[in-house]
């Protein structure tokens, strides 16, 4: 079974393909008042500018909430057997993100932990960019 997908159109499809392709997650990026945004939009939430760039993010962030789902979720999930963990997480370039973490153990996720983007040899079967425990403290 497949997870839902996401429904990709032009505001959007920066960000997919990054993920998809590269295994980045793209931000949006307004030249004229500086702001970076996270989720894909066709104007900047901050000045209004029409300008917005696509660049990829570092990679990295921290946990500044999660939760650990153990009911209602998709059968794509029941499938894989797992507890899947959510979580909010601040980029380190300063959009935050609602994500899945992907870890085996559970309680190794923490409210200040960091975290990288997942680059499993699986990533490819998520659909929207997910982040994995970092295994340093950079």
């Amino acid at each position: 079974m497949e997870f839902p997908m996401p429904t990709e159109d032009s505001v959007n499809k920066p960000m997919l393909t990054g993920w998809r392709e590269r295994g980045e997650l793209v931000l949006q990026h307004c030249p004229d008042c500086g702001a970076v945004t996270y989720y894909p939009r066709k104007i900047c939430p901050s000045c209004w500018s029409r300008k917005l760039e696509s660049r990829p993010s570092s990679g990295g962030g921290r946990i500044i909430s999660f939760s650990i789902v153990h009911r209602g979720v998709d059968e794509a999930f029941r499938q894989q057997g797992k507890l899947v963990t959510l979580a909010a997480v601040q980029t380190d370039d300063g959009p935050q993100v609602i994500t899945r973490i992907i870890v085996e153990d559970t309680s190794q996720v923490k409210i200040g932990g960091r975290v990288r983007l997942y680059a499993g040899s699986d990533r490819a079967q998520f659909p929207l960019p997910v982040y994995a425990l970092a295994t340093d403290d950079a």
